[in-house]
């Protein structure tokens, strides 16, 4: 849960006075963050912004000679993911396009950063954790507010009354629906993770409603934005994290309940398959029906045209990428697409084509390090710590689905919402921190 239990471990590495310098550079980042997100409107703000982000980063050398960042696992990563991007953004023709993506990358560092200095206690986890939840429910619901009028599954489209009147939102706030269900699988199996948390003390109590409000609403944006690879990224999700929880807990009735269900869920999906079977799958790929229960599935057809172009495209550029954010314009200029021209393609509808389009293959390379990175330290942080357990593990289902969602969709790097996925790698990155060195075995059921 968010509160912190009785007789919780002490944690290393806890400073006991406030960092002045990360006080300085929370107020910078504070400052900075809306025209780091809304770049266009005001350049000289947002330059302004960047300025201060990058005083609070470099003046730590100038006072300590050496940075504002305690040592952990993520820091080298980082780094080669920072000289990536500045290869992204030095290789771009469409600095139009790479400006708004570059501001929110950074900006998404900065969190990182600002995370990774600030958690060095549970308290100090717990406000982190609430503001990061916080802001992804903020960010669903202004993308449930500048949902566009779609029609994929009419009974539900009727469902949204702000579907029948004009948008109230300007475009640069406005929020793609399939962007919308990829952050909202992103965060969804976190607040499940939180919600089923054995509660620690009567306060916690009010904590799970709030958790189940959260959760309940975003399940409702989640079903409005129709977005079928956000529900199935979003049962991947749940399935995961039921699988982490009966792994890591100890020997108990619970244990073999989750287990059981964890088996026969896997047994269900299995016969599924088989019963369709491979030939009947493949025709599906290549001849998509178009009206089905979930409405039409014609969009695979667009994403077979533009898949084998955009590795063509990888394949061209694999050391630099077409530049971040540029592939929506380098695919109609370098490629004989048979869409659209004035199709805004967004991007390559698949997170791992699209970041090494982005960033190139040695980007790509950096973030699946990245990835798997975070994968080992929650994981760690699961067996170690049973108080962080539940958000260890929630984080790492909302992973796990934001990712099965980025096989035919992508969160785009330095798009809005993705500000969510950099703070929750500092929650993992805090995390790491405030874990004892010595396995902690709760006590059994």
């Amino acid at each position: 849960m968010l509160l912190k239990p009785a007789g919780q471990p002490e944690s290393h590495h806890i400073t006991e006075k406030p960092n002045r310098l990360a006080l300085l550079e929370g107020l910078a980042l504070f400052i900075s963050a809306p025209f780091l997100l809304f770049p266009e409107p005001y350049p000289l703000l947002t330059l302004t912004g960047l300025i201060l982000v990058g005083v609070a980063w470099l003046l730590p050398l100038v006072l300590n000679s050496r940075p504002n960042l305690p040592v952990t696992p993520f820091n080298l990563v980082i780094l080669a993911w920072g000289i990536c991007l500045i290869v992204g953004i030095l290789v771009t023709s469409d600095p139009v396009d790479t400006f708004p993506k570059s501001t929110g990358l950074i900006l998404g560092l900065a969190v990182w950063h600002y995370m990774a200095v600030f958690i060095d206690k549970y308290e100090r986890f717990r406000v982190a954790l609430a503001l990061t939840l916080a802001i992804a429910a903020g960010f669903s619901l202004i993308g449930l507010a500048g949902l566009d009028m779609i029609i994929k599954i009419p009974a539900l489209a009727n469902i949204n009354p702000l579907n029948q009147v004009a948008n109230p939102l300007p475009h640069d706030l406005a929020i793609h629906p399939n962007q919308l269900a990829g952050l909202i699988c992103l965060y969804l199996p976190l607040l499940a993770s939180l919600f089923f948390a054995k509660p620690s003390n009567k306060k916690s109590n009010w904590e799970k409603v709030g958790l189940a409000i959260l959760f309940i609403i975003a399940l409702f944006i989640l079903l409005l934005t129709q977005s079928r690879g956000g529900w199935i990224a979003t049962t991947a999700g749940f399935y995961t994290l039921l699988l982490l929880w009966s792994v890591v807990l100890p020997p108990s009735g619970t244990r073999r309940v989750l287990a059981g269900l964890t088996i026969s869920l896997a047994v269900i999906v299995a016969i599924v398959f088989l019963r369709i079977g491979p030939s009947q799958l493949a025709a599906f790929w290549l001849d998509p029906p178009a009206e089905t229960i979930v409405g039409t599935l014609e969009t695979l057809n667009y994403r077979r045209e533009l898949w084998p172009w955009a590795i063509q495209a990888v394949s061209d550029f694999p050391f630099t990428g077409t530049g971040l954010g540029a592939f929506r314009q380098v695919a109609f200029r370098l490629y004989p697409l048979s869409l659209n021209p004035n199709l805004d393609i967004g991007h390559a509808h698949n997170i791992f084509l699209q970041i090494a389009l982005d960033v190139g293959l040695p980007g790509l390379i950096a973030y699946l390090a990245l990835i798997l990175l975070a994968g080992f330290i929650g994981w760690r942080v699961a067996r170690r710590n049973p108080i962080l357990r539940p958000a260890a593990l929630g984080l790492l289902a909302g992973l796990v689905a934001l990712h099965v969602f980025g096989l035919a969709d992508a969160l785009a790097l330095g798009s809005k919402p993705g500000i969510v996925f950099w703070s929750m790698m500092g929650l993992l990155t805090g995390m790491n921190r405030i874990t004892p060195g010595r396995k902690i075995t709760p006590p059994v059921d």
